[in-house]
Parts: C-alpha cells; sequence; structure tokens
C-alpha cells in the first residue's frame, strides 16, 4: 500500500508538471510541441495502475452502471445539462464581443478537428473519455482522497484549464481557460455525484461536439 502511495503521487507530480509545459511555448520547425497532451496518457496509464487500491476494481469507471448512476444521483443529471448551456453562452458571447475566439479554439483543436465530421466525433469521443479517465477517474479521485473534494476539483479544473493553453490574444486566452475551467468543474461534480468517469465523459463529449458544431 505504502509503494502504491509513493506511484500515485509520482504520477500526480508528473501530470501536474505537464500541465504547464504548454506555457513554455516550446517550439519544432516553428511549430508548437503542445506536451500537456503527454498528461492525458500518464493518467489513463495511472488510473490502471492504481486502481487496485480502489474497493473494487470498476470503482471510478463502470461502463454497465451509467443509467444506473444518474438515476440514483439526480443531480449529476442536472449538471450534465449545464456544458451545453455554458458552450452556447461562451459561443453567442465570443460572436458579440470577442470574434477572434472562434479562430482561437478551431486553431487549439485542429488536431482533432477535421472536414470528416464522423472522423472527428471519433477523435473527440475518444480524447475526451481519454481526458475523464485521466482527470476526474485518476487525477480528482486521488486528491480528493487528502483534501476536501471542492478543493480537489478547483486544482484539477485549474490544471485541466491551463493544459488547454495556447497562445494568442490575452483576452482571448483567457475567455477560453476560463469556460474550459467552467466545464471542468462541472464534469468534476458530475464524476463526484457518481464516482463513474462515463458519467462524466457523455457531456463532455457532446459539449465538444456542439462545439465543433457551432464553430463550423
Amino acid at each position: 500500500m505504502k509503494k502504491t502511495n509513493k506511484i500515485v503521487i509520482v504520477f500526480l507530480i508528473v501530470m501536474f508538471l505537464l500541465s504547464f509545459t504548454n506555457l513554455l511555448n516550446i517550439k519544432i520547425d516553428g511549430e508548437v510541441l503542445k506536451l500537456s497532451g503527454l498528461s492525458v496518457i500518464i493518467g489513463v496509464v495511472a488510473y490502471f495502475i492504481t486502481r487496485k487500491t480502489n474497493n473494487n476494481k470498476n470503482e471510478g469507471l463502470n461502463i454497465k452502471t451509467i443509467f444506473k448512476d444518474f438515476k440514483d444521483h439526480p443531480k449529476a443529471i442536472i449538471y450534465a445539462i449545464l456544458p451545453f448551456v455554458t458552450c452556447v453562452l461562451s459561443t453567442v458571447i465570443a460572436n458579440r464581443f470577442l470574434p477572434e475566439f472562434n479562430e482561437h479554439v478551431n486553431n487549439r483543436a485542429s488536431f482533432a478537428i477535421s472536414e470528416d465530421l464522423m472522423k472527428t466525433i471519433l477523435m473527440m469521443a475518444v480524447l475526451t473519455l481519454g481526458e475523464e479517465i485521466a482527470w476526474r477517474g485518476f487525477f480528482q479521485k486521488q486528491t480528493s482522497k487528502k483534501m476536501h473534494y471542492i478543493l480537489s476539483i478547483i486544482i484539477t479544473s485549474l490544471l485541466f484549464a491551463i493544459g488547454h493553453y495556447s497562445a494568442g490574444a490575452f483576452a482571448v486566452v483567457a475567455y477560453d481557460l476560463l469556460f474550459v475551467f467552467i466545464d471542468s468543474s462541472i464534469f468534476g461534480l458530475i464524476f463526484k455525484e457518481t464516482d463513474n468517469a462515463w458519467c462524466s465523459w457523455i457531456p463532455h463529449f457532446l459539449a465538444d461536439i456542439l462545439g465543433v458544431l457551432l464553430i463550423i
């Protein structure tokens, strides 16, 4: 158990550090090297390595109980609606006051968005599931064992937002990261209610698809 706790701490520290790498603006052949994405891979690996420390192997990620978890936790259903509201709200406000916001997000997520909508949907499904397993299933779950869940959600969401940093005009970047933080906090609340990353993945994935459609 002590050995496992040390491994958990190492993984948490590595994810913490990787989240800030986008801020360094490291470039190779003129292209910005976005290493923060590695935090998702590390988090997914960490989840499956350390899941034996949970009460059961499916804790934090159980596809069989999605509907039951939502049914048993009505708050989670309400929380799951909010990302769609923030998605539309952020777009409406941006179109009125920050018209360059859509281009900024499109450039930030260009690696996942293509002209082939089905390919984009598949890519978004995989990426968002990885993010939920890494940041909610592992990072939030492990840190919430050591601190109040609200503080855990805040820290997780701050790192999650920083990991989405992409260089640009200060107002646009700040606006982008603010809504990433808000949405991450909502996903954190869903996970806290259900203890199931599948439940936080559903609104995360669908809201991101809506965001792509609004940008297009």
